[in-house]
């Protein structure tokens, strides 16, 4: 990790610290699987747009910079995109090249970085909040760089910021807890082949899903649903919320046609 960027992370922990501290009360199991170095992939499941500043402030706490892949358009935000830009995060294009952010992850593994995934690519559409389909990016990582995948489950920050509503509860001693699972054993998969073995790419993806399931379940107690909820499925809340967002967006773009006179 380089100074420069150990030295934002040491920065933002000074601004962050009087205000996560009495907001936000992280328990965590399995710290004992936490890799105290990189290079190494942590996979979380996605609940909330806080999930972010959720892990970095656990990791800061115990001094390990990670690196977050994050959408694009948080770069663009004045600022915020200064600062999360200095920290190191690696910007995904979801509408353009996502594969140079593969690249450059597997830079930053090489150097022996801390990197976090989210492979459900966006926060879960799963109606009861169970980690839907996972997208290929982090087993392809690990096969192609051999660096090891530590699945971690979350629960919790959906309670601070829902997925579909606005506000945030900003109430001190919100609750979040992490369940760090075992590195998962992908020796079997491993070939020269690399992420080019489609089969061992699923095959890695099938059971990190399963082992972050499995962390979930532990934390809710209750058994997550049998069938798998697919990204983009054109239904539940999810769908609703989507095309309640379009019918604002075509509502907006009217009214600027009929201020222009169109």
């Amino acid at each position: 990790m380089s100074s420069s960027l150990h030295g934002m992370y040491r920065f933002a922990r000074a601004v962050l610290r009087p205000i996560m501290t009495p907001w936000v009360r992280i328990e965590a199991t399995g710290e004992e699987n936490i890799p105290e170095r990189g290079p190494a992939i942590l996979v979380f499941n996605h609940l909330s747009e806080v999930d972010p500043l959720c892990v970095c402030w656990f990791f800061m706490k115990r001094d390990l910079p990670v690196r977050f892949l994050a959408k694009k358009s948080l770069f663009e935000v004045p600022v915020f995109g200064s600062i999360i830009s200095a920290m190191g995060l690696i910007p995904v294009d979801r509408e353009g090249d996502a594969a140079r952010s593969l690249d450059a992850a597997k830079e930053a593994l090489a150097r022996g970085e801390v990197i976090v995934i989210m492979p459900e690519g966006t926060l879960t559409q799963e109606p009861d909040m169970w980690p839907m389909s996972f997208k290929t990016g982090a087993a392809r990582l690990a096969l192609d760089t051999g660096a090891p995948i530590v699945p971690v489950a979350q629960w919790g920050p959906q309670d601070i910021m829902d997925r579909y509503e606005p506000g945030i509860d900003l109430r001190p001693g919100r609750r979040v807890r992490y369940a760090f699972r075992p590195a998962l054993d992908l020796s079997d998969l491993r070939t020269q082949a690399g992420s080019q073995d489609r089969e061992a790419v699923a095959q890695a993806v099938s059971r990190m899903h399963r082992e972050v399931t499995t962390g979930v379940e532990g934390l809710r107690g209750l058994p997550a649903p049998e069938t798998i909820w697919r990204a983009g499925t054109r239904t539940g809340p999810w769908w609703e919320a989507e095309l309640k967002e379009r019918a604002r967006k075509e509502k907006k773009a009217a009214r600027r046609g009929r201020r222009r006179g169109e």
